[in-house]
This record gives C-alpha cells, structure tokens and sequence, in this order.
C-alpha cells in the first residue's frame, strides 16, 4: 500500500513536468526576430481595421478615417493616402477584405525576394526608395 501512494505522489508530480515538456512554446512577438512573415503582416492589418473600424460594422466610412480627439490623430495611425488606395471600388468604405489587400500589396512591393518574408535589409530598401520619391517629389 505503501508503494502505490509513493508512486501516485511521484506520478502527480511527474505529469505536470511532462505535459509542460510536451506544450509546444507560445508564438513569438511578431517581427521577435526582425523578420514579417506575410501571416503576420495580414494578422497586423487585421489588428489596423479593427481599431479604425469604430463602430464594428466590418467597414471603415468616411468618418471613421477623419481625425478623432484632441490631438487630430485617427485611431491606429490610419494612414490617408493608404486607405485612400485601399478602397478598391471607390464607394468610400473600405472593407476588411480591401484593407487586408492593400496591406499585402505593400507586403509584396516590400518582399524583394519574393520569399514571403521582409527582413531588415529589405525593410531599410524600402524605407530609401520612399525617400527617394519624396524627394523626387518635392524638388518638382
């Protein structure tokens, strides 16, 4: 009788050892290792829509994109020029559909490799060839 309660208390202290052993670890931080994998890109337009889409409609209208509060800033940094872009058909709401292809769009132009991840040199590419056109831009 001895022995079976011994090896109960070793099993129930044992179990819980080996089901945290076997628990595949948590997903990291998106971009943890300084690569955007396009999953994580859709996951960070999902999360974009989500805080611009105000009234949960499933759409952004108009006055969703204008400045919100004090400090004339729209919610999640919506960015104009790109959800002016995102509205494919033009009737003045962006979808979640449309929203989630602009962003990939721009993951696309981004991924110069086209290996469906944006590494820091392909980020910092990107990041000179705006500059660029802005300042192709502004000396026109």
């Amino acid at each position: 009788m001895r022995s079976l309660i011994v090896a109960a208390s070793l099993a129930g202290i044992a179990l819980p050892g080996i089901v945290v052993a076997q628990t595949p670890p948590s997903s990291p931080r998106p971009m943890a290792d300084g690569v955007l994998t396009r999953a994580e890109a859709v996951a960070n337009a999902d999360r974009r829509f989500d805080r611009l889409d105000t009234d949960r409609d499933g759409r952004i209208s108009a006055a969703e994109r204008q400045p919100q509060g004090d400090d004339g800033a729209t919610p999640g940094r919506g960015g104009g020029r790109m959800l002016e872009r995102a509205d494919a058909n033009r009737d003045g709401v962006i979808t979640r559909e449309e929203f989630r292809a602009a962003a990939m769009r721009m993951f696309d132009r981004q991924d110069t490799n086209k290996d469906g991840r944006i590494d820091a040199a392909e980020r910092q590419q990107s990041r000179q060839q705006r500059m660029e056109r802005r300042d192709r831009q502004q000396a026109d």
